[in-house]
């Protein structure tokens, strides 16, 4: 599955991911991530998962906390401490 970076919060390593089916929140090393790349891998799990960023071509690994969320609640995810 693929989807498209929707937000970052790089001061808590957390990531939201525009897909076809809502949101998926996670945390992961987001330091050399950008708005807008595109990623592929399992995006609807719960738990550690390899993702591809398809921009670079590196793999990065994600816990997922939740996945199909609306932006409105990905966006409050993101923002949480």
């Amino acid at each position: 599955m693929r989807g498209t970076i929707a937000g970052l919060n790089e001061k808590d390593n957390k990531i939201i991911i525009r897909t076809d089916f809502g949101y998926t929140y996670g945390i992961a090393d987001v330091s050399y991530m950008k708005i807008n790349q595109l990623v592929s891998g399992d995006l609807r799990s719960n738990g550690f998962e390899i993702l591809t960023n398809l921009n670079s071509g590196d793999d990065f690994v994600v816990e997922i906390e939740a996945y199909d969320c609306s932006h409105e609640a990905a966006i409050l995810l993101l923002d949480r401490s």
